[in-house]
């Protein structure tokens, strides 16, 4: 079978619309429920205590060093950067499996954190050696998420929508532990101090990778064959066709006593494996693209998704911090403060959505993108109160539209190139992203800070016109009933 024909079974929508309902209707159990995920889940929440921190004093510390918005805005491109990776990783991770990515892009973020950490160290804080680092930290990253995404289905295959949902929450929950850090161990270790706590977290996935909770180990796709040719294929090597299948569990299905194979039996299957891997032909990055095409609900969103990274990406991030600071006067520990707010509504918004039994993504979309609209329009307001409730409204919305986004894609997107068409979709994204500082710093020399807020409030609603215009590609569409009969037929 096709990786199209796998995508209208799990309910992707065809191209004439048909099935649209389909999969919006399926209930998955809570995958908090699963003790592995439990642990998977403190790997990676671990992980995301140190993104968090890093991701906040970055930025804070660029402005101490530069007290430009620009060397701000740059070292937060440092994330649209990395996607340029994207397709290649992804590709990587549906061709050979996923394990190396993980493993190998946390020594990477490891290595690049200890370089910028002992760079400053030293006082060489140059802000292209700083975006430096940060570009390989940032990739690194990149390797290790396209990993464990990659992943999830394969991982919790009874729940893998939900899982990759709260995965999510969970992020935004950890995230949170950033900035207060921030403003609590700012005064005793200082920026830099920050940087090096950040360094240990990134071993905690490896400590749960080494108790054994990891992606399972599988053949690599071939995307030219998803399906035998003939019946033939599918056939066990032994002619007697009423043989009982061997056990999964090691076991003899007589009742005998267990018996499991020799470690050199193990061995020589394994490379027998690795061999047919390499004489497969090569994961194709258009396979991705196909899968995107066909399936209109992930179209609808790829292009709102761009709009929004473009105009509510990291150069709007960096814009609120730099307001916060420079417009609000505000220390370095009340900013900490004001982003862990604006990541508890984030959070809020994502829960919202990921802990659904059910997933229907316009509703959230729409609403999510409306109020980041809303928000940002509201931002012009020169009173304290007023722009705060715009800063935790606006995060509110976008933790739901983040959340739609990524169920969306685990939900839709047929697994075999999950990882392509993941990797497709960051790219087309962080390149969107990337326009991002570059716009919102050009706007803020221009017309100063609130009126950039307006422009980009008004350009938000554009999304919210091109989701109203798509709307049909959410709906279920009837399939053509056969003619009656006619009751002289014979």
């Amino acid at each position: 079978m096709t990786d199209a024909g796998t995508a209208e079974e799990a309910g992707s929508v065809t191209p004439d619309g048909a099935g649209a309902h389909a999969a919006d209707e399926s209930v998955e159990p809570n995958p908090l429920a699963d003790r592995r995920f439990l642990v998977f889940a403190a790997g990676n929440a671990a992980n995301n205590v140190g993104e968090a921190l890093y991701a906040t004093a970055l930025p804070l510390l660029a402005y101490q060093l530069t007290d430009s918005l620009v060397v701000m805005a740059w070292l937060a491109a440092a994330v649209p950067v990395s996607d340029l990776f994207a397709p290649a990783l992804g590709a990587w991770a549906d061709r050979r499996g996923v394990r190396g990515l993980i493993v190998q892009g946390l020594l990477a973020q490891a290595g690049a954190a200890l370089a910028m950490n002992l760079l400053l160290l030293g006082g060489h804080s140059a802000p292209w050696l700083l975006f430096l680092c940060a570009v390989v930290l940032e990739t690194g990253g990149l390797a290790y998420r396209t990993g464990w995404m990659t992943g999830v289905p394969a991982q919790f295959p009874d729940c893998p929508v939900r899982a990759r949902g709260t995965l999510n929450s969970l992020f935004l929950a950890t995230t949170l532990a950033g900035p207060l850090l921030v403003a609590a161990l700012l005064p005793w270790v200082g920026y830099q101090g920050l940087l090096w706590l950040n360094l240990p977290t990134f071993f905690a996935p490896l400590v749960v990778w080494a108790v054994g909770v990891r992606p399972a180990r599988s053949a690599p796709a071939c995307p030219h064959k998803t399906a035998p040719a003939s019946p033939d294929e599918t056939a066990p090597a032994s002619l007697d066709k009423t043989a009982p299948a061997p056990s999964h569990e090691g076991g003899r299905t007589d009742g005998g006593p267990r018996r499991t194979a020799p470690r050199w039996v193990k061995r020589r299957a394994a490379g027998a494996q690795a061999r047919a891997g390499a004489e497969a032909p090569p994961s194709r990055i258009r396979d991705g693209w196909d899968a995107i095409r066909q399936d209109k609900r992930i179209s609808v969103m790829l292009v709102a998704d761009m709009v929004l990274s473009a105009v509510c990406g990291t150069g709007l991030t960096s814009l609120i911090v730099y307001h916060l600071r420079h417009g609000w006067a505000l220390s370095g520990q009340q900013a900490g403060l004001a982003i862990a707010g604006m990541n508890v509504a984030s959070l809020v918004g994502n829960l919202l959505v990921s802990q659904r039994r059910r997933l229907r993504p316009w509703t959230p979309m729409t609403l999510g993108v409306a109020a980041r609209s809303v928000a940002l329009i509201l931002m012009i307001v020169p009173v304290w109160p007023v722009f705060m409730f715009a800063v935790v409204l606006g995060a509110l919305g976008q933790g739901a539209v983040m959340a739609t986004v990524v169920m969306a894609r685990v939900r839709y997107l047929p697994p075999g190139v999950l990882g392509r068409a993941s990797g497709l979709i960051w790219l087309l994204t962080g390149g969107a992203a990337l326009l991002s500082p570059v716009f919102v710093s050009a706007l803020d020399d221009v017309v100063g800070t609130p009126p950039t807020f307006l422009v980009l409030g008004i350009a938000t609603t554009t999304v919210l016109l091109h989701l109203r215009l798509t709307r049909a590609a959410w709906r279920p569409v009837p399939r053509p009933q056969e003619p009656a009969r006619r009751t002289n037929e014979p």
